[in-house]
């Protein structure tokens, strides 16, 4: 990311900050608008449709559904609750529910280079945007991880879980009847 895009970006937290939840976005509430780096890597930029940028909205997303993972780079529930949403990410990219969820994961307090090599271990399918500064996070009303918020485009959250969900399929049968 350029000198000038990290300004933009941080200028643009700066005005928004001051809208910063109270408390994490909860079912029946509503996200607040929110600005993200686009992923580092390019296959994450394309899943979200988003190549070419250099910060994006979530309601840019074009999806029937967002599934934002809130995570730590260090988290020990992350890495525990990894394995179950690479096997949510792929399950939703066929039949289908293909192409109709957009999933993605905040890495609260992760520079780019965490994110990097966080990517690296291959844990993570579904693109995840660095937050250094924890600004976003603040944003979200500063929630624990992993926190897990699944959310209509117009920004209405139909669920929401802090902690590791246990049950993948449950999760993935509550989106499939989200999206019927």
């Amino acid at each position: 990311m350029s000198v000038l895009s990290r300004i933009a970006l941080c200028l643009f937290f700066l005005f928004t900050a001051g809208f910063a939840l109270a408390e994490p976005p909860a079912t029946g509430d509503t996200m607040p608008e929110l600005s993200l780096p686009v992923p580092l890597d390019p296959a994450g930029q394309e899943l979200l449709g988003v190549a070419g940028l250099t910060t994006f909205a979530l309601a840019d997303l074009k999806a029937d559904l967002v599934l934002l993972e809130v995570i730590g780079v260090y988290c020990p529930q992350c890495v525990k609750q990894a394995p179950g949403f690479k096997t949510l990410f792929n399950r939703l990219n066929k039949g289908k529910t293909k192409g109709r969820v957009a999933m993605l994961g905040l890495a609260a307090g992760g520079t780019e280079a965490e994110v990097r090599q966080l990517l690296g271990t291959g844990q993570y399918l579904f693109p995840v945007v660095s937050d250094p500064d924890y600004v976003a996070h603040k944003v979200l009303g500063e929630p624990l991880t992993p926190y897990t918020i699944v959310f209509k485009p117009d920004g209405s959250v139909v669920y929401h879980h802090l902690g590791v969900v246990e049950d993948i399929d449950a999760l993935y049968q509550l989106i499939r009847n989200l999206l019927d």
